[in-house]
């Protein structure tokens, strides 16, 4: 009865699920921000005959044999303090309503001269989705730094067939000026060697971190005690019973609770759980299972409705604490 309803639910026009592994957002913060940024950049590094040691020795040249060769640093000391947070914070409101994930690590700020890359690498201990927002400028005397991000499956079976090449593995994003690239920690990613001019402004800059979950996001008229607790509870006795440790990945639950307390809405915003196995197909039965137990949950009265949006994050250690 419970997949039911959520199926009739999904047919009178709730949103899908988020299952892509690459997310692009062009013009991803208000373009005044991003100049500005942009301006504290040019002006770092202007006028080279007076650059002085406590301004501009500050770029760690981060090279490890075979994998990466780039400069980076902390952005408050090229870019204004309040323009990277402010940047953070449209990045965190993003998340929340886009992913469910409100953890934003505060980024690096990267240039890539001529030589500079990325060797092939995934980072799924760092988070559950890497990000990359591009200051280089559009118009530059350089080629090269795109984001590579590996298509997912499997490569050798599904081209065994026919002859591929390049893009044919991967996605190659190019480094837009106020792009932001967001990307599944878990893939195989790098970024593509710079060739070109040696100015420093004709390169690739980026600011770059990881998105993770925090503990449940609560709005509305319920105490955050009340509806953290019944739904740690709720989740628990799944887990115990589901015989889910073999999956890996992020999933993001939204519940929308009525004034009575009964659950109005339960849907799925983020779902990218997997299993190594590829005969392995439970994984929609077992999440049915998880949104039935919270959509059965009765929540105390209160003065008007609630929202509750539950991180989820299987084969991690977890963050609902």
């Amino acid at each position: 009865m419970a997949s039911a309803r959520r199926a009739g639910k999904a047919q009178a026009g709730l949103p899908p699920a988020l299952r892509d592994r690459l997310i692009i957002v062009d013009d991803f913060l208000p373009l005044e921000l991003a100049e500005a940024m942009r301006q504290g950049i040019d002006d770092h590094f202007a006028n080279p005959a007076v650059h002085a040691p406590d301004t501009h020795q500050i770029w760690n040249y981060w090279f490890v044999p075979e994998l990466y060769a780039y400069l980076r640093t902390q952005p408050e000391k090229v870019i204004a303090h309040a323009s990277v947070d402010a940047f953070v914070e449209q990045l965190r409101a993003w998340s929340i309503q886009t992913l469910g994930l409100a953890r934003i690590s505060w980024p690096f700020l990267s240039c890539y001269v001529a030589g500079c890359r990325q060797g092939l690498h995934n980072d799924s201990a760092n988070g559950r989705f890497g990000y990359v927002y591009s200051l280089t400028r559009d118009e530059r005397k350089t080629i090269g730094g795109e984001t590579i991000v590996h298509h997912e499956g499997d490569l050798f079976r599904s081209l065994s067939a026919r002859p591929g090449a390049g893009r044919s593995f991967f996605d190659a994003v190019a480094p837009r000026f106020n792009r932001l690239v967001v990307f599944d920690d878990r893939m195989p990613h790098a970024v593509e060697r710079l060739e070109g001019s040696m100015d420093p402004l004709q390169g690739r800059f980026v600011l770059h971190g990881h998105i993770s979950e925090t503990e449940p996001l609560i709005g509305g008229a319920l105490p955050a005690e009340t509806l953290v607790e019944m739904v740690r509870a709720a989740f628990a006795s799944f887990a115990e019973s589901a015989f889910v440790d073999d999956y890996h990945g992020p999933l993001t639950v939204r519940l929308d609770v009525a004034a009575d307390g009964k659950v109005d809405e339960c849907s799925v915003m983020l779902d990218r759980v997997i299993h190594p196995g590829d005969g392995e197909r439970r994984w929609p039965m077992l999440l049915n299972e998880l949104l039935g137990r919270f959509e059965a949950l009765r929540f105390p009265a209160a003065d008007g409705p609630s929202q509750i949006l539950v991180p989820i994050s299987f084969g991690q250690p977890p963050k609902m604490e």
